[in-house]
C-alpha cells in the first residue's frame, strides 16, 4: 500500500477543492487521493501556522510540503522566499498548481527528505510524516538542524502520543528546543541552532 510519503500513488484521481482561512485571508487549495489530509487542512497544520513566529530572515522550507499549505501561507502571508519538498509526486503537481491558484511563487522540488537540498534556510517548517518510524524521522530532524542558516529556526508540530516529547529531547542534544504552544495533544516546537 503506498502511503502519502511514496513516490508514486497508484490511487485513483478524484480532486477536490479546499478553502482554508488564515489570519483574514482566503486560501483554495486543489487536493487530491494520495495526499495527506486531502479532505481538509488538519489541525495540526493549522496550529503548526498559527503558531509561527517569525521575526526576521528571508528563506524558507516546508519539509513534505503535501498540496503546499505551509509553503503557499509562508510566501503569501509571511512574506519569505520558499522552497517546497517532497517525495510524493502528485502532491508535488498540486504544490504547482496551488501556487498559481494562491497567486504566490515557490521553488518545488522532487526530493527524499534532503536528498536533493542545498543551502541553509532561515525558517524549515514541517508537519513530518510520522509514520516513516522514529529513526528516520530523526534523521530528518538532524539534517534540518544541519541546513538552518545560523540564526535559523525549525517548527514543527507532534502529538504527544506519537512522541512529541522525546522528540524535543532527541532536538535538545543538537540545538535549543522548546515547546512553543501546546493543544489539544499536540506540540508545536522550535529548535534554533546553536
Amino acid at each position: 500500500m503506498a502511503h502519502y510519503f511514496s513516490k508514486q500513488q497508484n490511487v485513483q484521481s478524484e480532486e477536490m477543492t479546499l478553502h482554508y482561512q488564515f489570519d483574514g485571508s482566503m486560501f483554495k487549495f486543489i487536493s487530491d487521493h494520495g495526499v495527506f489530509s486531502k479532505n481538509h487542512v488538519d489541525d495540526a497544520t493549522d496550529l503548526l501556522l498559527k503558531s509561527l513566529t517569525l521575526t526576521s530572515g528571508k528563506y524558507a522550507l516546508d519539509l513534505g510540503c503535501g498540496y503546499g499549505v505551509i509553503g503557499i501561507v509562508l510566501s503569501k502571508h509571511f512574506g519569505l522566499d520558499v522552497t517546497m519538498v517532497d517525495v510524493n509526486e502528485r502532491a508535488l503537481d498540486l504544490s504547482k498548481r496551488n501556487t498559481t491558484l494562491n497567486d504566490t511563487k515557490a521553488t518545488i522540488i522532487n526530493s527524499d527528505g534532503f536528498e536533493n537540498i542545498e543551502g541553509a534556510f532561515d525558517y524549515i517548517v514541517t508537519n513530518p510524516p510520522i509514520r516513516i518510524g522514529k529513526t528516520l524521522l530523526y534523521e530528518l530532524f538532524d539534517q534540518a538542524i544541519s541546513h538552518l542558516n545560523q540564526t535559523g529556526e525549525l517548527w514543527l508540530v507532534m502529538h504527544k502520543k506519537h512522541g512529541a516529547l522525546s522528540a524535543l529531547k532527541h532536538l535538545n542534544t543538537l540545538s535549543s528546543a522548546e515547546v512553543m504552544t501546546r493543544k489539544k495533544g499536540f506540540h508545536i516546537i522550535r529548535a534554533k541552532k546553536r
